[in-house]
């Protein structure tokens, strides 16, 4: 008697418990995505329903990127694929590992376009066109095929695979496949000779790093590269803490903006380590030195073409040219006068009550064990960047590749399912809570150990400020500030409304002793925003 034969969905649950993922993410349909879920219940994955498909690949983006293996998101056919294309965008632009399995059309429905019926393959294939590291849409047919696609994605720079899952083939007998996962190519040794002369003649170096750098292995180099030069390093949103803040040669963060400009320009060699140009705003490259590009991937267009490009891991480039560097001209003295330059500059005066400075020093203070800090964009991403302390890479997840709104509560929720116990802060604005308002309905459900902290200034701040820059009329972007608190609470969290600095600290102290799922409603007042982004921008 032979063993009954594979089934694919079987072998692709199986698959993906053994490359150490441990959660999918969606909305079910009532197809193959119900035999979907109960392959990976029978793989010891553990499946969670969310409100809205978006929100469910942001999370599998977050526990993939979090456990170091594929992220899973589940979706019904037509209005579940639509809805997931914002979390399809941003595992694109934000490089997370995220294999999105939809449920496909059959022939009959294709070729008559009924009831919600559309060329799936045709809409998702310009998220992936011209994308780093991207393939094709997959329809489910050949495991190596798929199996491929995880292996890629798990390379720098990383993304998501879609797998249409036509109905004939999802439950289809499949071959076993041994394909394994490939290896980073090893780095140029011609490469890293021509970069160590250039080190070699560098007196004033300064190191930026990139979300490329946010491995522990990645990091590692880059400190002991910075240690060896004794040189400056700032670093991108997505790769705070991959220098702690509270090391002498950290100088702040670099946006591609104003704010760094001071140390960065006093540079006679920049190295780019891991910096991938999808996180830097649109501005002209403003610096004559020359630039050491040390990175897993080729950028094409990148802001700046570098005299020297090291491709390979970052990690065994780092090492490497960390081995041959000499001390250099700077001191910690004037490192840390750039980087007190920089926190002085983004503090909010105290123009009203509570700002957004002051909520984030707050949590700070009060939240010592150091939940994962989840950033939503908006005009309170800059106090939260700058202000929350950062020790190890990934320890403040934001989305800043496609910097969409409605990113920091799923991320959250992703973040404390993978360490309970550290559990996650989610700083919001109001405008990012109301596209995922539905995801408290997910934290209370799974009595997720996330606090929410949402930035209630009722309006579009971000926006209005570049309004007001153009000196347009009131086109709408204010509303009445919703009672958060009150919503939070008939989902079952508990939560608090702060007016002042004072009632923030409360509020915040309450917090850090609590657990399980807790809002904070922060009425914070706007009025620092423009300065704050003048200094960040220019």
């Amino acid at each position: 008697m032979t063993d009954a034969p594979t089934r694919f969905v079987d072998w692709l649950a199986a698959d993906l418990a053994r490359r150490g993922s441990r959660f999918a993410f969606g909305v079910p349909g009532g197809g193959t995505t119900l035999d979907l879920l109960l392959a990976l219940q029978e793989a010891g994955l553990r499946s969670v329903v969310t409100a809205r498909e978006d929100a469910a690949v942001i999370m599998a983006g977050v526990a993939g990127r979090l456990a170091e293996a594929p992220g899973i998101a589940f979706t019904t056919k037509g209005p579940g694929l639509a809805s997931a294309a914002n979390g399809l965008a941003s595992a694109l632009l934000d490089r997370m590992p995220v294999l999105a399995v939809t449920e496909n059309f059959d022939r009959d429905e294709l070729t008559f376009l009924t009831h919600q019926v559309f060329d799936q393959a045709r809409f998702a294939a310009g998220l992936f066109d011209h994308t780093p590291g991207t393939a094709a849409p997959i329809v489910a047919a050949a495991a190596e095929e798929v199996a491929a696609a995880l292996d890629g994605m798990m390379r720098s720079p990383m993304g998501p695979a879609l797998l249409l899952g036509d109905p004939d083939r999802m439950t289809a007998p499949v071959a076993a496949t041994d394909t394994q996962a490939r290896t980073d190519s090893a780095s140029d040794e011609a490469a890293l000779d021509r970069a160590a002369m250039l080190l070699a003649d560098a007196r004033r170096p300064v190191v930026v790093a990139g979300l490329e750098a946010t491995t522990p292995a990645t990091a590692a180099g880059i400190r002991r590269l910075a240690e060896a030069l004794g040189a400056p390093v700032l670093v991108t949103y997505m790769a705070k803490g991959v220098v702690p803040d509270d090391h002498p040669l950290f100088a702040g963060i670099f946006t591609g903006g104003a704010i760094e400009q001071a140390c960065v320009a006093s540079a006679d060699l920049i190295i780019l380590a891991g910096l991938d140009p999808v996180e830097l705003i649109r501005k002209p490259w403003p610096y004559s030195a020359p630039v050491l590009d040390i990175s897993a991937w080729s950028y094409t267009p990148h802001y700046v073409d570098p005299a020297v490009r090291v491709p390979g891991p970052v990690s065994t480039s780092t090492l490497a040219l960390a081995a041959v560097a000499g001390r250099t001209d700077w001191d910690e003295v004037e490192i840390g006068r750039h980087l007190n330059r920089f926190r002085t500059e983004m503090s909010m005066a105290r123009v009203g009550s509570l700002s957004a400075t002051g909520v984030v020093e707050a949590a700070a203070a009060a939240f010592a064990e150091r939940p994962r800090l989840t950033v939503d964009a908006g005009a309170h991403m800059f106090s939260a960047c700058a202000f929350w302390p950062c020790a190890e890479p990934l320890d403040l997840l934001i989305s800043n590749g496609l910097a969409s709104m409605g990113f920091a509560l799923p991320a959250a929720i992703a973040a404390a399912l993978h360490d309970p116990a550290r559990g996650a802060l989610a700083m919001t604005g109001d405008g990012g809570l109301l596209m995922c308002l539905g995801e408290l309905k997910t934290a209370a459900a799974l009595g997720a150990n996330v606090t929410v902290i949402v930035f209630n200034d009722a309006a579009l701040s971000l926006i209005d400020i570049k309004r007001q820059q153009r000196q347009m009329p009131d086109l709408g972007l204010s509303w009445t500030a919703p009672d958060f608190a009150a919503i939070a609470r008939g989902f079952g969290f508990e939560a608090w409304t702060a007016m002042n600095d004072a009632e923030m600290r409360g509020a915040c102290h309450a917090a850090a002793r609590s657990n399980g799922p807790r809002l904070i409603d922060a009425r914070v007042d706007p009025a620092g925003y423009p300065a704050q982004l003048r200094s960040l921008r220019g």
